[in-house]
């Protein structure tokens, strides 16, 4: 008998994203009883009889919270954990470190558990972090763009080249997935763009391939310091921003930042983090605040949400091979270690050291 395996529906207000489309479930379903929660893709266009034709069956929510390995876009909300219980085996973007209510229910359950953002090739490449992020990176310099507007707090400089106009000076925090998509978006729009990374020497072999309009720098605080006054927009793109992520953009420099620049926190962790001056966090509908010395501050934690059909379709082709992989590695015993680097529980256990680090730290902080 072929093993249970279920792709929920989110429950979370507004999220409209489902983990994998029909066209892309052909390989699971002929290895797994494939389950799909009802109506799990109506809202990006894609129908029952979709999933059906390509393998899969329809179910509810309770037969798909019951099957031997659950597939979700997002971790499971606070009106799901009822479904938890020690012989759930689950995979979706957790983001658990961010969460204590979560963790704490995943160990009292005892869960096991997979994160994708976790996953991990040998050559310390995030595969399933990278439509997600070049979405988010793309759309960061898109928000810019508008938000540099003069009736929205900007310079009112444009982010894209005009003839006989000078180029805006835009500065990216970070080269990863998501500094990536900004770097080549930014750059394509004929930018100056400033890179800003920790690793010089690898800023410096990246650059090669950059255009000539991209200055590769070190990211200290005498160089952010000295450039970051210049610029019209900041995009911050590094991949961790919690409790004891070292400030980059320091209270002096913020304050030194000439109004109207833009500065969009794509990072959107928790705690102070690494730019401790935007500590409010905005949303898809109230996308921006404007500080008291002229700031245009964004920090939104789902960006790519704004685009369901394109982030999904991107994601799930993307999925298919690693979720095989998290599948045969949870189910069959033939073990991925890449994959099982995205692994954070088992059964109960925390067994990621990002996972542990975060619950210690809120076991121990002051109330």
């Amino acid at each position: 008998m072929k093993k249970k395996v279920s792709i929920l529906k989110e429950t979370i207000n507004g999220e409209n994203r489902v983990i994998l489309l029909p066209q892309d479930i052909k390989e699971i379903s002929e290895k797994y009883d494939l389950i799909v929660e009802e109506n799990a893709g109506i809202n990006l266009g894609y129908s029952n009889e979709d999933y059906i034709n390509n393998g899969a069956r329809i179910g509810t929510s309770e037969e798909c919270w019951n099957a031997d390995f659950i597939l979700k876009y997002k971790g499971p909300t606070k009106e799901e954990y009822k479904y938890l219980n020690e012989f759930t085996k689950i995979g979706a973007i957790f983001h658990a470190e961010g969460n204590k209510e979560l963790i704490k229910e995943m160990i009292d359950k005892k869960v096991t558990a997979y994160t994708y953002e976790f996953i991990e090739t040998k050559d310390g490449y995030f595969p399933m972090a990278y439509p997600g992020g070049e979405m988010a990176g793309k759309m960061a310099i898109m928000y810019a763009n508008f938000f540099s507007q003069k009736q929205y707090g900007g310079t009112g400089k444009a982010l894209f080249s005009v003839r006989g106009c000078s180029k805006a000076k835009i500065a990216i925090i970070g080269y990863g997935n998501v500094g990536g998509a900004a770097i080549k978006l930014a750059t394509d729009l004929g930018n100056d763009v400033y890179v800003f990374g920790t690793n010089i020497n690898k800023l410096k072999k990246l650059s090669v391939l950059m255009d000539e309009n991209v200055h590769c720098i070190e990211s200290t605080y005498e160089n952010l310091k000295e450039l970051l006054p210049q610029m019209d927009v900041i995009i911050g793109a590094i991949l961790i921003s919690t409790y004891d992520t070292k400030p980059l953009i320091t209270d002096d420099i913020f304050k030194s930042l000439k109004s109207g620049t833009v500065v969009i926190d794509v990072t959107c962790g928790y705690g102070k983090g690494y730019i401790p001056n935007i500590d409010k966090y905005t949303s898809l509908k109230d996308p921006i605040y404007v500080t008291d010395n002229g700031i245009v501050c964004c920090k939104i934690d789902n960006l790519p949400s704004a685009y369901p059909i394109t982030t999904t379709q991107a994601y799930s082709s993307n999925a298919v091979e690693w979720i095989l992989k998290m599948l045969d590695t949870e189910l069959n015993h033939n073990v991925s270690e890449e994959v099982l680097r995205g692994k954070i529980f088992d059964k109960g256990k925390i067994v990621h050291n990002v996972i542990e680090e975060h619950w210690n730290y809120y076991n121990n902080e002051k109330d």
